[in-house]
């Protein structure tokens, strides 16, 4: 990940992209290319004000990021002796990747940020392939915990998961809402 050019985040501005652009981006800046997925999020240059940072063209896609559409299931929750089903939305995050020569200083955490905002998850997961240099210490620095290793076909992959709700009863939070920080990887009340 050495000399590579550096863009912040904080300069560029997120916005939902559709599928056909964010599959060009992915087939030539991810190891893996294009995936399938119901939400597609785009980093956009929006200025550049730091000597550290390269300087791009305004409204230039620098970074993409898709997620699935949720996985639902039924939780039965108990409390002081009484038990509620809660339906439990998670979300996975399927792909990440920025402009190939280029780094993306909080891009990861803007585009998630973005995503949670709009769709309100009750978690995100992820997988990060464990021989990949960071090998997940990315999501790691974004709140997300480490939830174990699995094997496919040769390849082993840790899952990351990143929990937004509260695991009690909806009343037990009334009047507190919650947010995510990716800049701090915690969850704060409001």
């Amino acid at each position: 990940m050495d000399n590579l050019l550096t863009v912040y985040a904080r300069n560029c501005s997120v916005r939902r992209i559709d599928r056909t652009l964010s599959a060009s981006f992915l087939d030539k800046n991810h190891r893996l290319g294009s995936t399938g997925g119901r939400y597609h999020y785009g980093l956009f240059v929006a200025r550049s004000t730091s000597s550290n940072e390269v300087h791009l063209s305004e409204g230039e896609l620098v970074a993409v990021a898709v997620f699935s559409n949720a996985r639902r299931w039924k939780r039965t929750l108990t409390s002081d002796g009484v038990s509620r089903e809660i339906v439990h939305s998670s979300y996975e995050w399927i792909r990440y990747a920025s402009l190939q020569s280029l780094r993306v200083v909080g891009g990861m955490g803007k585009l998630l940020e973005a995503f949670i905002n709009e769709v309100r998850p009750d978690d995100v997961m992820s997988y990060a392939d464990a021989d990949y240099p960071d090998s997940g210490q990315s999501y790691l620095k974004l709140g997300f915990r480490s939830e174990g290793e699995c094997s496919r076909a040769g390849r082993t992959n840790i899952k990351y998961r990143l929990l937004l709700r509260s695991q009690s009863f909806p009343e037990e939070n009334a009047g507190q809402s919650h947010t995510h920080s990716p800049s701090t990887g915690h969850n704060e009340a409001v």
